[in-house]
Order: structure tokens, then C-alpha cells, then sequence
């Protein structure tokens, strides 16, 4: 276990604070049955996933422990090949990234990807760039 200490203050300082990223695809705003409501359903659903899911790790632990400053980032994709994309990525890094990707049932459509509690490094921006992802725009 790490000594408390200047050294050990000044890295948590600089480091980047913990956020989740959440990718929803914007496609199924179009689709029959989907809105606004059900969509939030599915971030809901993605997020309480990966939450549970990596809830062992020390990211996520620090991360559950600040509730009041809990960052999230809401961020769109274009339809199921790139929300699919993105999971490929994400599992080809090393290591690979944990994330959860919430495939609604019974339709088996694949809605919302939510990322374990992260710093933002470059692996995880290089693949959400490369799979198109974007700030959700209202």
C-alpha cells in the first residue's frame, strides 16, 4: 500500500479526473418504439451494468465513493456497426477496456455501450474517435 506524502499528493492532483463514458445510438430516435424515455431507459440499464459489473476494480471503487462528483459524458454513435465498432476496439486494446454493451432483449438490438470509470487516456479516446462517437447533441 502506497505511503501518503507530498510525491503521492501532487500525482493525485494532476491526474484525470474519473468519468464514464456512455454511447447511445442516435439512430434509434428515428425508430419505431424508440423516444427519448426508452433511450434514457437503455443508459440507465448500460451504466448500472458495468457498474456492477467491474464493481471489484479501484477505479470504479474510487469512483463510487464521490458521489457528489461523479462525471459522466453522454456521447452519441450512428447506428449498431458503429456502437459494434467501438466494442471492438474497446476488447482489442491491452488491456482491454471494460464496458458493458446493453443489447435490449427480446429485439437483440444492441442501444447503449457504457465505459467502466476511466481517465480518459489515449486507447479510450483513439477508439471512440474511431468509431464515430460524438457529444450528444440535445
Amino acid at each position: 500500500m502506497e505511503q501518503a506524502g507530498p510525491e503521492n499528493e501532487n500525482r493525485a492532483a494532476t491526474q484525470q479526473p474519473l468519468v464514464m463514458q456512455i454511447v447511445v445510438r442516435r439512430d434509434l430516435l428515428d425508430a419505431a418504439g424508440w423516444g427519448v424515455g426508452p433511450l434514457m431507459a437503455q443508459v440507465a440499464h448500460a451504466t448500472s451494468a458495468v457498474l456492477h459489473e467491474t464493481r471489484e476494480r479501484p477505479d470504479t471503487q474510487t469512483y463510487l465513493q464521490d458521489l457528489k462528483n461523479m462525471r459522466k459524458v453522454v456521447m452519441q454513435t450512428t447506428d449498431q456497426a458503429s456502437i459494434e465498432k467501438l466494442a471492438k476496439l474497446l476488447d482489442a486494446c491491452d488491456p482491454p477496456v471494460p464496458y458493458h454493451l446493453w443489447i435490449e432483449q427480446p429485439e437483440n438490438t444492441p442501444t447503449c455501450l457504457a465505459l467502466s470509470p476511466n481517465r480518459r487516456d489515449s486507447k479510450i479516446k483513439k477508439a471512440l474517435d474511431k468509431s464515430s462517437c460524438r457529444l450528444w447533441k440535445g
